[in-house]
Parts: C-alpha cells; sequence; structure tokens
C-alpha cells in the first residue's frame, strides 16, 4: 500500500505572479542511497517535495501529461551527513535548474531539508521563468469517462428487523454512500482557522445547539455548533502542550467540567475549568494526571486518571476513575490494565452473553480484545486509530540509537462503546513514518460488533479526505461529529492551517 501513496499536491496561498499562468510541475520519484527504507524514502521525498513547492508561481501535478517541467532528484547519506540535489528539465529533456542541499542529521532532517531545497529550487525556477527561459506546454482538455448507467456497483449488507444479514441483489462491493445510512449533506461542514487536534461535546444552549470545545496544541476555544467564532477559549504558555480535553461530571451533580490534560516540558500538569455564563473559569492547575472521560460499555460518562511515569513507561500504574474536590483528585474504583492498555487506549463492552470484555489498541495499532481475566481473546488484522498529536520528553538514553535526546509519545484515537455496544474507532491511513515524522491523508469512522469471537464491521463513514484528527458520536441523536485538518501549516508560515467539522447523521 505504501507504493501507492500519490503526490500531495500543491495548495495555492498566493497570487500567481504578474497574473501568469503558474508553472506546472511534475516531481517524479527520488534516487535514494545509504538508506534501508529506500522505497519509502523515494516516496516520502517526492510527496514532500511536491507539498513544500507552495509558491503562487508553481503547481504541482499529479502526471507528466501536465506538466511543463518534471523533477527529479537523489538522496546520499552517508552516517549522519546527507545531500539532496534536484534536477528540473522540460518534458522534452532539457535542463533548466540544478540545485541541492546537504547537511547533518540523517533522515530525521528530512522535514527542513526538503523545505530548503523547495525554496531554493523555487526561486531559481522563478528567475528561469522571469527570464522567459521556460518553454510552456500547451495543455489538452481530457476527456472523463462517462459512467454506464448499470448495477455493477453494489451496496453494503443492511440488517433486516429479525438481525440476519440480507443482501442486496447485486453482491457485496460497499458504494460509498451506504458507509453510514444518512444524506451526505446532512448538518453544516464549518472551516476553522487554524490547525485543530481535538474536540469534544460541551453541552447545549438555549436553543438547543450543541456547544463544542475544540483544542490546538496550546489553546483551547469553546464554539457553538454552526459557527466558527469562538464563544470563549483561553491559551497556554509556550512550553504547554495539551493532550486531551474531556467535557464530564464525575461527581454527578450536574456541574460538568473541562477535563484538559497538560504536559508542561517532562511533567503533566493538567487543569480544570469551568463554564459559567458561556465563560471559561480555571478551578485548578498543575493536577499530576492524564485525564479521559469514557462510557465504559456503554454507561455513564465518568472521568478517569492515570498517574505519570519516566522515561519509557509513561503510564505508571492502574488507571482510576476518579472525582474532584477543589483542587484535589480523589481516587475512587481501580481498572487493571490488560497488556498495552492505559487511559488513552481501551474501552469495554459487553459480550452477548453478559461477560465484560475489554478492548484496547496495541501499540501498532491492532486492535486486542480481552476477557476479564486479561487473556488475549482476539487481535485484528488491520490497523485502526492513527493520530499526529504527540509530545516528547528528555530522555538521554535515546541518543545513541536515534541520536534524538527525547523520546516521543503519540496519542492516539478515542475509542467509544455504545448502548448497543457498537464499538466505534476512527482509522486514519494514508500515511508515511520516518522517524517520528508522520503525515495521514484520509480517515474514517468504523463500527464494530462482538460475534462472540472477533470484532466484525458493523458500517463505516466513508473515508474524508483529510486526516481525521478526533471524533465524538452524540447517541443521543444518531451523529457523528468529525474533525478534519483540511490545510497544513505553511513552511514559510504564510498561513496557520485549517480545520473543518463536519456531521453525519447515521441511521
Amino acid at each position: 500500500m505504501k507504493r501507492l501513496m500519490l503526490v500531495i499536491l500543491l495548495l495555492l496561498v498566493a497570487v500567481p505572479v504578474c497574473g501568469a499562468a503558474p508553472l506546472r510541475i511534475y516531481v517524479g520519484e527520488f534516487n535514494a542511497v545509504g538508506v534501508a527504507a529506500k522505497d519509502d524514502t523515494r516516496l516520502v521525498l517526492q510527496s514532500l517535495l511536491a507539498s513544500r513547492l507552495s509558491d503562487g508561481s508553481l503547481l504541482a501535478v499529479s502526471a507528466v501529461a501536465e506538466a511543463d517541467l518534471v523533477v527529479s532528484g537523489t538522496y546520499i547519506a552517508i552516517g549522519k551527513q546527507y545531500n539532496i540535489d534536484a534536477v528540473a528539465k522540460t518534458v522534452t529533456g532539457q535542463t533548466v535548474v540544478r540545485t541541492f542541499v546537504q547537511g547533518e542529521g540523517g533522515q530525521d532532517a528530512l522535514f527542513s531539508a526538503t523545505a530548503k531545497l523547495a525554496e531554493k529550487l523555487s526561486a531559481e525556477l522563478q528567475k528561469q521563468q522571469a527570464a522567459g527561459g521556460i518553454p510552456r506546454v500547451a495543455q489538452v482538455p481530457v476527456a472523463l469517462p462517462v459512467r454506464p448507467v448499470n448495477n455493477d456497483i453494489v451496496r453494503a449488507p443492511t440488517t433486516a428487523a429479525n438481525g440476519d444479514l440480507q443482501r442486496v441483489a447485486q453482491g457485496d462491493i460497499v458504494r460509498p454512500q451506504a458507509f453510514y445510512r444518512g444524506a451526505p449533506n446532512k448538518g453544516d461542514v464549518k472551516r476553522l482557522d487554524g490547525m485543530f487536534n481535538l474536540l469534544t461535546m460541551g453541552g447545549t444552549d438555549s436553543d438547543g445547539k450543541r456547544l463544542l470545545f475544540i483544542a490546538q496544541d496550546r489553546a483551547v476555544q469553546l464554539i457553538r455548533e454552526g459557527d466558527n467564532r469562538p464563544i470563549s477559549g483561553f491559551g497556554l504558555g509556550v512550553n504547554d502542550k495539551i493532550l486531551s480535553i474531556d467535557y464530564v461530571d464525575p461527581a454527578g451533580a450536574g456541574k460538568p467540567d473541562l477535563y484538559v490534560t497538560v504536559v508542561r516540558g517532562d511533567e503533566v500538569a493538567s487543569q480544570v475549568w469551568g463554564l459559567k455564563n458561556n465563560k471559561l473559569i480555571k478551578l485548578a492547575d498543575n493536577i499530576p494526571y492524564f485525564f479521559r472521560a469514557i462510557a465504559l460499555a456503554g454507561g455513564p460518562l465518568k472521568l478517569y486518571a492515570q498517574e505519570q511515569g519516566r522515561k519509557a513507561d509513561r503510564y505508571y500504574g492502574d488507571v482510576y476513575e476518579v472525582v474532584r474536590e477543589g483542587a484535589k483528585i480523589v481516587r475512587k474504583t481501580k481498572i487493571a490494565m490488560p497488556r498495552y492498555g492505559n487511559v488513552y487506549s481501551f474501552n469495554q463492552f459487553k459480550h452477548p452473553n453478559g461477560e465484560l470484555l475489554t478492548v484496547v489498541y496495541h501499540e501498532e495499532n491492532y486492535l486486542v480484545v480481552y476477557d476479564k481475566e486479561q487473556k488475549e481473546l482476539w487481535r485484528s488484522n488491520d490497523t485502526f486509530g492513527g493520530s499526529e498529536l504527540f509530545y516528547k520528553v528528555e530522555d538521554d538514553a535515546m541518543v545513541n540509537p536515534t541520536t534524538d535526546k527525547y523520546r516521543w509519545f503519540f496519542m492516539n484515537q478515542r475509542i467509544l462503546v455504545t448502548k448497543q455496544q457498537e464499538v466505534l474507532v476512527g482509522k486514519n491511513d494514508g500515511f508515511f513514518v520516518i522517524g517520528n515524522a508522520r503525515m495521514y491523508k484520509k480517515g474514517a469512522v468504523y463500527s464494530l460488533y462482538w460475534n462472540g469471537a472477533a470484532l466484525e464491521e458493523v458500517w463505516r463513514t466513508k473515508d474524508t479526505q483529510n486526516y481525521m484528527p478526533d471524533f465524538a458520536f452524540d447517541e443521543a441523536k444518531s451523529e457523528l461529529l468529525l474533525l478534519q485538518l483540511t490545510q497544513r501549516e505553511d513552511v514559510l508560515m504564510r498561513t496557520k492551517g485549517a480545520s473543518a467539522l463536519q456531521i453525519k447523521k447515521v441511521e
């Protein structure tokens, strides 16, 4: 699947120079020398360079036939030293520009090195273009194939009232619109300025509209469903990073609060905020717990916490149901974790016979189901989850194997369980990983049900065309809320990125 990675197309962020049409560039695969994962590295360089050529006078295209110029290159690594060179040629083979960058850091420096290469290449190409040294290729309109009117594409199986699976006459191929049962345009899609990582529901206003909390790395906003302007919010310090936000009433007193898990440097320093008259007010600070609100087995939403460990063992001890008494966190029921389990990677559901089972994310994103004795019952073949949200702590033990003095910890997607004992999990895909670099390009939500031996798919949403950092499910309204990253922050800081909130009806 990695070999099928597509070139990340350029997002135009500036007006083309002098009103001219942008120069069309096709970035081909790179050659890679002196690296272990040659195929992955070649494709990553291709994708990175195409996405970094973000000047308004340039446009990355996905086929040579559409291009004025073709860019190719070579990446060479010798120890910690690297060199990346690139050459831009016309479609007839005439060399227009040659350039290169070199330095230290190996593959860990690939992002910054590719950005520098793109900047140099863009500058040289603009000079050549201004001097009239680049011939333009006339583009011939491409005739799109007409889809035949037939029933070759068939719908997903549907469930009849008696519980038996019924198939339509056409077969088993899933039509994208049948992934979820509802109108594709149900609910608004709202664009949000900024790259948001987290989403949680915050009740409703006097008009019955949902209030939603969304978070970036160091800021939280409260918005009203359908709006993109914040009602309230707050920011954190430059050394802080938000890992989780959860709106819950652990004491059951009808006064829910926002629990914000924050890491400050190497330490967890979480916060609690109250919502009063649409204003967020800090109630507690520097709490040494990771927080997560979970509805175990589709039951009431409760607050759970886990202590901070050290170095590799970042999550320490058991997970506890907790309540807040002033600035103090009081532990109640203990939830023993099976292997791979921590406060962010688990939930529970009931077997049809009533037995309580636990589902967790494996460290490589497989789903694993355990019985009450913490014996593994099943493990998925497909991976789920996937997140670009991370935090890192300084660890000298990492210097020798990675040349990076930090140990990186990636968060993961939520695992939700409905009252019908369906397990809802997100799945981001279409990514590459070099060291600690991650970039996803599409996401979906899957509903799975335990059939007595394995989790099998009930339904799923069609893939988003963007990375999906978080999602929520309003079971009362049977609606999914999908947070999507629609525009990434530009390397040259010309745009701060954008997100979108989409609502899908599940019927």
